[in-house]
């Protein structure tokens, strides 16, 4: 009689153990952070981190600020300048971040010109922003 209250008692503790792990680990499941599998991920861009990557990245010609500004000092004209710049930036921008929009601006002391844009900033939500300075021009890198 005795041997049988000491199986009963071991199954009994044996099934709460079991019964307790199982709590646990589903507790510990619903408790994490679940992230969607990385195709359906929305990405995010930090304009400095862009602004940031635009100063460092050698071409080979240079940094992509470096060779901007090397076009805007080699132009007299202000239309060219812009042209050649614009085509700086876009080849940079539009592969690696093609779902971004953008507004890049320098700004020489005397004005503020928009060097290559790919969507109208009036009709953005949530604008983010960096400044870099390079020679004498101020960049300024609008995202959104």
């Amino acid at each position: 009689m005795e041997d049988k209250g000491f199986v009963y008692t071991l199954d009994a503790m044996l099934a709460l153990t079991i019964i307790l792990v199982l709590i646990a680990s589903l507790t510990h499941f619903l408790t994490l952070k679940h992230y969607p599998p990385s195709e359906y991920r929305e990405e995010k861009y930090n304009a400095e981190d862009i602004m940031e990557l635009m100063a460092s990245y050698d071409t080979g010609n240079g940094t992509i600020l470096e060779r901007i500004s090397s076009e805007l000092d080699s132009h007299q004209s202000r239309e060219e300048a812009t042209i050649a710049t614009n085509r700086i930036v876009r080849e940079f921008l539009d592969p690696r971040f093609p779902t971004l929009k953008y507004n890049l601006t320098y700004d020489n002391g005397f004005a503020s010109v928009t060097i290559a844009s790919n969507a109208e900033m009036s009709k953005a939500d949530n604008i983010n922003s960096a400044i870099r300075n390079y020679k004498n021009h101020t960049f300024h890198l609008y995202i959104w």
